[in-house]
């Protein structure tokens, strides 16, 4: 067996619903020059026994680690980047799968456009019942302004879509844990950022499980880490100057929407966050009024 040029890094954490038939789908690609990394990031289940036993029946390396404590996600995907040694790092999250020719039509995009960073389109999928939503591929216009797409939410790019060269994890530096719910997004921003090469492999093949409920619990999180984001890169001339300050105004208002009824007084710091940036705009001004109100409003703890 050669050398793997590719190494997929799969973080596990509480991951033994659906490993085994992720890694099914790394072991269905029709590039076969491959190894895997799976971290398991503190949970304590089947993962390493599924690990195990799906070694046993390849002939590419697999390798099982796992932190003792849980250390969030940023954290596990840099265990397994440290640990690859091949040309190429393509992430896979546990319960995401790969169509057969994906990794061969990520090759394909990097021998000709010689990127740091080549991502897939990506067809969601619904975990309960199966069925398949519409793809979500960049358009022409997504791809000849990369940064602003990636900026404003018009495209994004799931990591299980994306391989990156293992040397671009020296030059750019690897994931960071400042942005817990958005680090993907910070990190492909960051190679573009830097000078770095994108390429898009020109079809779907990476499939995104949906959870019920899943976003929701976490959009208030989602929108603020956004937010703060589209703060850091707000002196980023590749993005218009108007939308460095209306994307993440935008981003804190609507979080702010979110909170108004159970969290008003959280509401309310988040609105002002956007009034910061947009101190005359109306939609902010408003929401202001109603939070304000809604914080003088709710009942006061008793005194014991």
């Amino acid at each position: 067996m050669n050398a793997p040029l590719i190494t997929v890094c799969i973080p596990a954490y509480r991951a033994e619903a659906y490993l085994e038939t992720t890694l099914r789908s790394v072991a269905e690609q029709t590039f076969t020059t491959w190894a895997i990394t799976v971290t398991e990031d503190g949970s304590k289940d089947r993962a390493e026994e599924i690990v195990r036993a799906f070694a046993a029946q390849v002939a590419q390396p697999v390798l099982y680690n796992r932190h003792e404590h849980n250390r969030g996600l940023p954290a596990t995907r840099n265990t397994g980047i440290a640990a690859a040694q091949s040309e190429w790092v393509a992430f896979l999250d546990s319960d995401d799968l790969w169509k057969p020719t994906h990794l061969e039509s990520l090759l394909a995009a990097a021998e000709k456009n010689n990127p740091d960073l080549v991502f897939a389109g990506t067809i969601p999928f619904d975990h309960d019942s199966g069925a398949l939503f519409p793809a979500v591929v960049p358009s022409s216009v997504d791809l000849d302004q990369l940064p602003l797409a990636l900026y404003t939410g018009t495209l994004s790019i799931l990591p299980s879509a994306v391989m990156v060269r293992r040397d671009a994890f020296a030059r750019f530096g690897l994931i960071s844990t400042a942005f817990p719910c958005v680090n993907d997004t910070e990190y492909w921003l960051r190679i573009l950022r830097r000078g770095g090469r994108a390429a898009y492999s020109g079809s779907a093949t990476c499939l995104y499980r949906k959870h019920a409920g899943a976003m929701s619990m976490r959009s208030v999180e989602m929108l603020h880490d956004s937010a703060r984001l589209c703060e850091h890169y707000g002196d980023w001339t590749a993005i218009p100057a108007d939308v460095r300050r209306s994307r993440p105004a935008n981003l804190y208002r609507w979080a702010g929407v979110t909170l108004l009824n159970d969290r008003p007084r959280e509401a309310l710091a988040m609105v002002k966050q956007a009034l910061r940036l947009q101190p005359l705009n109306f939609k902010s001004l408003g929401l202001y009024g109603k939070a304000l109100f809604r914080q003088c409003s709710a009942p006061r703890p008793s005194k014991a």
